[in-house]
């Protein structure tokens, strides 16, 4: 069930999206964006709190084989290569993001001159 929470809400939030906008697509795409990504924040949070919960119970009860065998299963689940794949990613969104600063910084001064010059300042 947790697994149709995203979808169900970016389809939630894509109809509001686009009602609060007009019916403008940008606004349903920016909604639908807004809604999934809220979705999968609140699974991402069932998930972690599941992990937390059944490490307190070993730590209260003094379970060690628990505790450890908790760890070595997060460590199964999130291994070396989805690891590097996170690093690689945030990388990517870094030169994504400093790619739109070299573009719009450049865009933005222009303009801001051009207005400039047209106003005889």
């Amino acid at each position: 069930m947790k697994s149709l929470l995203p979808p169900s809400l970016a389809i939630v939030g894509g109809g509001v999206g686009a009602v609060a906008t007009g019916g403008s697509p940008m606004g349903a795409a920016l909604g639908a964006g807004a809604g999934s990504a809220a979705g999968s924040l609140i699974v991402m949070d069932s998930t972690a709190r599941e992990d937390k919960k059944v490490l307190i119970d070993a730590i209260t009860s003094g379970d060690v084989q628990s505790i450890v065998d908790n760890k070595l299963k997060n460590a199964k689940k999130d291994g070396f290569f989805d690891s590097i794949l996170v690093e690689i990613y945030g990388v990517i969104k870094l030169c994504v993001i400093g790619l739109a600063l070299w573009i719009l910084v450049p865009m933005l001064y222009t303009h801001w001159q051009t207005k400039k010059i047209k106003d005889g300042r």
